[in-house]
């Protein structure tokens, strides 16, 4: 996926890709994670890609449809190999490592706060840390 000169370019070469397959999906929230999200994509490195269905969740009648549908059009879109999960199938555990380090492409940071609280076990550590540093620093801008 990334070569070794010019990685951040083919990085987000690649999570427009993802934004333009994902936008004709329904797909309401959309998380890239692991070694993609950690800027230490190979070309061996698979695209890791959390989602959040806007109107089925697993189990729902058209769910798997909706889902094959999805994972298929990124895997066409991306070279490369592609996991794609929903959010909620995800353990615990899983959700805040994902989330944890994860790089929203698809919908807000608001969303992502709310999925990570009702989704993790705990938020992570590195979540937890930029939310208590941007109240600081609103304190300390007067807002």
């Amino acid at each position: 996926m990334n070569d070794e000169t010019g990685s951040e370019q083919s990085r987000e070469a690649v999570l427009e890709d993802l934004r333009d397959v994902l936008a004709d999906h329904p797909v309401s929230f959309a998380l890239v994670f692991g070694s993609t999200a950690r800027g230490t994509a190979t070309g061996e490195s698979d695209l890791d890609v959390a989602v959040e269905f806007r109107d089925v969740r697993p189990g729902d009648d058209g769910y798997s449809d909706t889902y094959l549908r999805t994972h298929v059009a990124v895997a066409e879109a991306i070279s490369g190999d592609v996991d794609v999960v929903d959010v909620h199938s995800m353990s615990p555990e899983f959700a805040s490592i994902a989330f944890g380090e994860g790089t929203v492409v698809v919908g807000s940071e608001s969303r992502r706060d709310e999925l990570e609280a009702e989704l993790a076990r705990e938020p992570s550590l590195k979540r937890a840390r930029e939310r208590v540093t941007g109240a600081a620093r609103r304190l300390r801008e007067g807002g």
